[in-house]
């Protein structure tokens, strides 16, 4: 498996778009998770406001930042942690996060290997029309 996520120089691509789209869905579901909490675990209430809007906070950041190179999405791989950990105040969120988990590295990379597709085919269609024009470039 290719480890780069360099996202492709297309405004909209695959890789940015599942990506966002993830982080964007999981901070609802981290939000959601708080306010459970906040309710079946009052003893730790500060904890889990803290704990939990920053993760949303950083999810929705991250979000915002995939355009900027590859390290949003690493960051986005590691943010899937504290919204693993959340588990620890309350259990679903073991199977939540560790679904989000895998929802995010599996768009991540996808989305990376059709965006390169993409942009190979691209590229072939334009170099056969610059040459079918005569385009001394080429």
């Amino acid at each position: 498996m290719d480890l780069d996520l360099t996202p492709s120089p297309r405004p909209h691509g695959a890789q940015r778009m599942f990506s966002a789209t993830i982080l964007i869905i999981e901070a609802f579901v981290v939000f959601f998770a708080v306010l459970a909490a906040h309710q079946l675990v009052p003893g730790e209430r500060v904890l889990t406001w803290s704990w939990g809007l920053l993760t949303l906070l950083a999810l929705v950041l991250c979000s915002g930042m995939l355009r900027r190179g590859a390290w949003p999405y690493w960051l986005g791989l590691a943010l899937q942690l504290p919204v693993i950990l959340l588990g620890l105040q309350l259990t679903p969120m073991w199977v939540v996060g560790f679904g989000f988990a895998a929802l995010y590295a599996y768009g991540a990379f996808k989305g990376h290997q059709l965006d390169g597709e993409k942009d190979s085919v691209d590229t072939a269609v334009h170099e056969k029309r610059a040459r079918e024009d005569g385009d001394p470039t080429l």
